[in-house]
Formats: C-alpha cells, structure tokens, sequence
C-alpha cells in the first residue's frame, strides 16, 4: 500500500454529517493497558495497521470476555488523515458487544452504512476507502489474537443496530399500486441495504419466500441465523421495524419455523 493512495486531499463537503461528527467528537480515542484488563479479569488485544512513513497509523485496543470472545470495550489512536478518525471511531462503536467472529466480517461498506445521512448517500468519499481497509486490517489483527478463546454457537445478541437511519413516512411512495414483481424488489432493495450487512455479520442471510395479501412478508433465514435466537427475537424485531418505516407499515414480518426445534 503506497503513500500515494493516501496523500490526495478530500474535502470536508463531501463526507456525511453523521461522519463530520463523528470526526470532531470522537468518543473512543484512547488505549487500554494491561492493568485495566487485570482489573477486570479480560484479555487485552492490540493491533496496528499503516505506518508513520506513508501518513496514516491506526492502533485498535479490545477489551476481550474470555468466556465468550465478546469485544466489551474498544478504542484507537491514529496518526494520519481526518477519514481515518472516522473509520477507526465507526468501527470501535461496532465493535462493542460483538464476537471476535463477527468482528472479522466488518465490511468497509458497513462501516460507511452507520454514518450515511441517506441511505442511497456514502459517507465516506469513494477514494478514502483505503482508510477504511487500514482499519479492518487492525481489526483482523485483534481477531487473530482471540482465536483461542471460546464463541457461542447460537448468539445471545443481535448484532443489529439500535434506531433507525432514515424513515419514509408512510412507507414506499406508491406501494399500493405497485405489482407484486415490484414489491418484492424493493423488499430486496431494503433488505441489501439495510438488513442483510448486519446478518452477515453472524454468518447468516434472510431470503424473501412471499409476500401474503400485502400484510404478511413469509421470510427465511440461512446460516448461522437458522439456529440463533435472536432471529424469533430482537433480530427479528429490527427486521420489521425496518420493513415498515421503509416499505409499508401495516407489513407483518413471519419467519418460516421449520429450522427451529425449540
């Protein structure tokens, strides 16, 4: 990775309000050391990515649970430009609560999702994506030092965020009027956009079976989601708030149950 990639200037326009915020009050700049683990009686992990000489460093600290390989606490510390802060400060808020394992499959893409002010909007400008990777190569660099510590085969959280991005009000513009064919693209659409990132996160996937009389959205899961219990729970829960602030709000969300013994 050269300097080059790294030297081109990005104007401030161009990044999202959501990341301009979050680059000028970052809220997990700082490191861990070995006596704040002690004291808590979990692994400190370190990783650092880039180097002083190309402009961008970024060091992740984790604060790890040994029984279960959730990332409890984050923080970073960077030398380099302001897309970098943004990443590092994105991907820390991420981070919390999530599995070793489901750090790995943190995207670039999702970490721009968190801070877009649309939906359909980057926050971050195309080109700062190398940015993005540093950090998700800091990232794997924590992972692999996790490997030995155990993870729950069926997740007890879901790593769906809290709130809501954006809301159509009234949902789909149209809806009613639209064929079925239709419907169930922008069902997909949504589903891309605002869904199925956070799922992968588990290892898993939602597929759409059908959609009943227009109320009732018959959906199946894959994966690792077939046997976690937050997908009958709060993964599920998300999955419908998000179907009807942005597609129509009289949808009800049915999970297809014949992957579930219990």
């Amino acid at each position: 990775m050269g300097i080059h990639q790294f030297l081109n200037p990005f104007t401030w326009s161009r990044y999202s309000k959501k990341l301009l915020n979050k680059i000028d009050y970052p809220r997990s700049v700082g490191a861990f050391s070995k006596k704040d683990a002690d004291e808590r009686d979990v692994r400190l992990v370190e990783g650092s990515e880039g180097t002083v000489e190309d402009g961008n460093v970024v060091r992740l600290y984790w604060l790890v649970d040994k029984e279960d390989g959730v990332i409890l606490d984050a923080k970073f510390q960077v030398f380099g430009q302001t897309a970098l802060i943004g990443a590092a400060e994105v991907a820390c808020e991420l981070l919390v609560g999530k599995n070793y394992l489901q750090a790995q499959r943190i995207s670039a893409d999702l970490i721009d999702m968190q801070v877009r002010d649309r939906t359909d909007d980057q926050a971050f400008p195309r080109e700062t994506y190398p940015h993005l990777n540093l950090v998700l190569e800091a990232i794997e660099i924590c992972a692999s030092q996790c490997k030995d510590l155990p993870v729950s085969d069926s997740y007890l959280t879901t790593p769906v965020p809290v709130g809501m991005s954006d809301v159509v009000p009234g949902g789909y513009p149209g809806w009613k009027e639209l064929s079925l064919k239709k419907k169930l693209a922008v069902i997909e659409e949504v589903l891309d956009q605002d869904i199925r990132p956070y799922i992968a996160l588990d290892a898993g996937g939602v597929t759409v079976l059908n959609l009943i009389d227009d109320k009732e959205l018959l959906i199946a899961y894959q994966g690792s989601c077939t046997s976690c219990y937050s997908s009958i729970g709060t993964t599920l829960s998300y999955i419908q708030q998000v179907i009807r602030a942005k597609v129509h709000p009289e949808i009800n969300v049915v999970p297809e149950m014949s992957d579930f013994s219990h």
